[in-house]
Parts: structure tokens; C-alpha cells; sequence
């Protein structure tokens, strides 16, 4: 464990480097481009009725500019797009996911462009590095599938008897089905499959130490195929040979008050739904409230939420009063060694509490330390209330250095600051300065994905965390949503995926009952 001198001094290095990154926005350098060839091989190597996937040379810094347009001279319903890598897919008619366009129609022709850019995440400091590429014409079929073959298939060991699966997502409201082999031949009647509701997950009741094949395909609500199975010879990877680290899943949810519309009775069996396919181990709960506004035989709404989902499987760590903070575990998969309750430094109307728990986990004997915390919440541009919130994360990791005994630890919670935090999100940098992991590594608003970030697969990560109610679910331009809720593990924790939970049509709306305010956050881990 970790000293309280290397403590102060992870905290310093945290105020450094936000101090760093402040001053560091003020002043933009940008090299001065130059000039190279526009990339060669401009071609679609997926077409579907509502889609194209693109593909060309690469060429400078692999960063690039895609313009589309519905005319040979590129000036009529014209978009553009930055991508890294020298791939895309256009399925809009414009490219922005937060923006609701219509879809690319059928038996239609487009045209497409690409140049060379200089690879900055603001869109304000790139620069070309070439001229546009001669246009090309891609015209749509009128029969065939909607959508294009799942691309980017990636598999890593879940254990024993387990893979996580991911590819890229298709968008809003669709399915999938996976199918598996042992075969190499790949025999059809070897298959076998199973179905998901993202764009990946875990897939368990395997064999150890065997080589399996994967390939994937979109199907709608109805299960009719959406697009084509994923190309042969597909994706192969192996399971592990040792059970030694079973993964546990752990989520973060913030199910919004009892009080206050809508009301807790309208949307009580929604939020359990959303906690019950998440299969959790660990649940930390926000807001999770003593009211009985709405709830079953006038229990309270912590004690609500627990009989819905099954309070012979799952139960709280401690009764004592913490607020909504509540943290519940699943008592066949884990029990409980050790629990406390710490309130933290009050600011606003609400008190604010870490609550935790050392837990042991029955399969594999290891130990574990979990603590849920919900900070300050208020303005995200206001000195006051960041500066409230980095007190206490600070707080929370005294909590852990108190109580932890050097065992492997989790930070759950509603942290009320995304990477839009003005100056900084510091209770981030205060969490990664006391030497905590973001699995997402999603400190700003990175065009490309942090280079720390350890989750091994990301389902659903451009979904911010927090939806207001919005029957439109909200994205950014960027490959990770804006989330004010996290999960942080402590070093030596491996990340096999992380997940935000939503539930949409193909529109990118809510379906039905919009649980609360905030989604669903879910990592699966395994302890060192």
C-alpha cells in the first residue's frame, strides 16, 4: 500500500499537471504542414442499400478528411468528416452521430473525396497535408441487405470458460447475432450462436484453452437478418487455460430520488430491469433514497429497489445512513469481510458520503476493495463547487489508504464532472493523480482514444452517461461520450470491457420508459 508521502505527492503531481493542461489550452502551437500527395486507392469495399464503407492509402500522419456529396462536383449536399485510420462508413447524410439525418437511400449514387490532415484533437488546429483525392461514385444497391457487414471483430479471454467479443456497432436499435466455432473449417453446421443486444459482450460456456472462430451479423427486434455475416475466415482467439481470476462485473448507477417527476412508481420496475440484465456483483447505487414516494408497501426506495431485483441474491453492505450513496453486492458471488461509512466534506444542502466494503469473491478466494461516492453536484464551469469536488476525492482516497489494507480497489460513483469541467475535471486528475485508472482514459475530448485507457472492448461508449430524460440519447462527435459517472480501478486490475447501458430504436430514441436521468455505467474486472 502506498504511503501518505507518495500519496502527497501523486496529489501534487495531479495539481501540476492540471495547472499544465490549463495553461496549455491557452496557447496552441501547430507545426506547418506540409505538403504530400492526396491518398491514392479511394474505393468502397462495403456497400450495402443504406451504407458505404470506405477505404485508401495511407498517407501522412493516418489522419484524414472524407467529403461526401451528392453531385460529381462535389457541391451539393456536401459533408465532411475527420477519421484516423484509412477507413470509414458513411450511412448518413451527415456523418455527425449526435445529429438526427436521414439515411443514405437506396439506389442512389454518392461521391466521395479524401484528404490528408494533420492529427490534432481540435478540429480548429488541423491542418491539410494534401489536396483532395479525385472524387469517386458509389452507387447504392436497391435490394439487398440495410447495412454493412460487421467490421473490426476483436476477441480477448475472459477466463476460462468465457471471450469478450466486440465490433464496430451498427448504430442505434439493433441486435446481433454471433456465431462461434471451434472448427477451423468453419464448418455451417458446427456453429454455434448467441444473440446480443450491443454490439458485443461476453460469451461463456466454453472450453479452456481452445481456439475459437467468431462472425457476426445485425438483425433487427424481429431477428431478421440486417446485414451480412462478417467475412471468412472470421475472427479466431483463445480461451484462457486458468479459472485463477474470474471476471466480476461492477456497475454505477445513478437511479435517480423518489421524489420529483417522473415519479419513482413509473419508472421503479424500468430501473430494476436495466440493474437485472446487467448481471452485477457489485452495484453502487446514487440517489438511492430513504423516501417512500411510489414505492412497493411504502418501504423505502433503497429497499425497494433491492426486493425488485432479488433480495434473496442481493443485499447492502450496510444499512447505516449514507444518504442515497448505497452500495449492494451479490451475496452468491461475494461476501462481505469489512464495511464502513465516512461523510465527506459538506459544501451544499445534501450530505455526501463514501460508503465501502472489503469483499472477498467466493469463486477465487481474492479479496477486493470497493467504495461508491456521489460528489458535489452544481455547475461544472464554477470554481467553487470543481474545487468541492476535488476536497472530496481527496477524501475518498484517504478512505482507501485508511481501510484497504493494500488489497486491489474500485472507485464507483456519480462524480458530477465530465471532461466539459471547466478549468479542469479535477476529480479526475485528484483520482489519477492518487495513482487510480480511468478504464476509458477520458479526461478531454480526445479525437482518438487515450493511450492509457485499459478497457479491452468499449460497448456503447459514445453514449454519455447522462441523458436529462431527453428521449434522444446523447452523443458527442468524439468516440467516448461526456460521462460524469466512472469507475476507477487501482493499477494491476484488468479491464476486459466496459459497457453504457441503453436501450434505443433505430432513430436513437429511448424506448419506452426512460429509467432515469443518468445511464447505466458496467465494467467487467479481474483481480490481480
Amino acid at each position: 500500500m502506498e504511503t501518505s508521502r507518495t500519496r502527497m505527492r501523486a496529489r501534487l503531481g495531479a495539481v501540476v499537471a492540471t495547472a499544465t493542461l490549463t495553461l496549455g489550452g491557452l496557447v496552441a502551437t501547430t507545426s506547418p504542414a506540409q505538403a504530400i500527395s492526396a491518398p491514392g486507392d479511394l474505393h468502397a469495399v462495403h456497400v450495402a442499400t443504406k451504407g458505404v464503407g470506405l477505404s485508401w492509402d495511407r498517407a501522412g500522419e493516418d489522419a484524414y478528411r472524407v467529403r461526401f456529396a451528392t453531385n460529381s462536383a462535389m457541391t451539393k449536399g456536401k459533408d465532411t468528416w475527420d477519421v484516423l485510420g484509412n477507413y470509414f462508413e458513411w450511412t448518413h447524410t451527415d456523418a455527425n452521430p449526435s445529429r438526427s439525418y436521414p439515411r443514405l437511400t437506396p439506389g442512389k449514387t454518392y461521391y466521395f473525396q479524401v484528404k490528408a490532415i494533420t492529427k490534432e484533437d481540435s478540429f480548429r488546429d488541423r491542418s491539410n497535408l494534401s489536396s483532395y483525392s479525385k472524387a469517386i461514385a458509389v452507387k447504392l444497391p436497391t435490394r439487398g441487405y440495410p447495412e454493412i457487414e460487421p467490421v473490426d471483430l476483436k476477441a480477448t479471454a475472459g477466463g476460462a470458460e468465457a471471450m469478450y467479443v466486440s465490433w464496430r456497432s451498427r448504430g442505434p436499435g439493433l441486435s446481433y447475432v454471433l456465431r462461434y466455432t471451434t472448427d477451423p473449417s468453419l464448418t455451417v453446421l458446427k456453429w454455434k450462436s448467441v444473440k446480443f443486444d450491443t454490439h458485443g459482450g461476453v460469451v461463456t460456456g466454453l472450453d479452456p484453452s481452445r481456439t475459437y472462430y467468431f462472425r457476426s451479423r445485425a438483425i433487427d427486434s424481429r431477428g431478421k437478418a440486417q446485414s451480412p455475416y462478417s467475412a471468412r475466415p472470421g475472427l479466431s482467439a483463445k480461451t484462457s487455460s486458468s479459472a485463477a481470476s474470474p471476471r466480476i462485473s461492477a456497475i454505477s448507477y445513478n437511479i435517480r430520488k423518489a421524489s420529483g417527476s417522473p415519479s419513482w412508481s413509473s419508472r421503479r420496475t424500468a430501473v430494476a430491469a436495466n440493474i437485472t440484465a446487467s448481471q452485477p456483483d457489485v452495484l453502487a447505487l446514487q440517489e438511492a433514497t430513504p423516501l417512500r414516494n411510489g414505492t412497493a408497501n411504502n418501504t423505502k426506495q433503497y429497499d425497494d429497489i433491492i426486493n425488485l431485483i432479488g433480495n434473496q441474491k442481493y443485499s447492502l453492505v450496510t444499512r447505516r445512513g449514507s444518504s442515497g450513496t448505497k452500495l449492494a453486492y451479490n451475496t452468491e458471488r461475494l461476501s462481505v469481510l469489512d464495511t464502513g461509512v465516512e461523510m465527506l466534506y459538506e459544501y451544499g444542502s445534501a450530505e455526501r458520503y463514501a460508503v465501502w466494503a472489503i469483499f472477498k469473491d467466493r469463486s477465487s478466494g481474492k479479496t477486493f476493495f470497493a467504495v461508491n461516492t456521489h460528489l458535489e453536484p452544481g455547475s461544472q464551469t464554477d470554481s467553487t463547487n470543481n474545487d468541492v469536488r476535488i476536497r472530496q476525492a481527496n477524501e475518498v482516497l484517504d478512505v482507501i489508504e485508511a481501510n484497504a489494507g493494500g488489497r486491489p480497489a474500485i472507485i464507483l460513483g456519480d462524480m458530477n464532472s465530465s471532461r466539459a469541467a471547466k478549468p479542469t475535471n479535477g476529480q479526475y486528475y485528484a483520482f489519477t493523480g492518487g495513482e487510480f485508472v480511468a478504464p476509458l482514459d477520458n479526461a478531454s475530448s480526445n479525437w482518438a482514444a487515450g493511450s492509457e485507457a485499459t478497457a479491452e472492448h468499449v460497448l456503447d461508449g459514445a453514449y454519455n452517461s447522462s441523458n436529462g430524460f431527453d428521449r434522444k440519447a446523447h452523443l458527442t462527435a468524439y468516440p467516448l461520450g461526456t460521462n460524469i459517472d466512472y469507475i476507477y480501478t487501482s493499477p494491476g486490475i484488468r479491464v476486459g470491457a466496459w459497457r453504457t447501458r441503453v436501450n434505443l430504436d433505430t432513430s436513437g430514441d429511448f424506448i419506452g420508459t426512460i429509467p432515469s436521468d443518468h445511464n447505466l455505467v458496467q465494467m467487467w474486472l479481474h483481480l490481480p
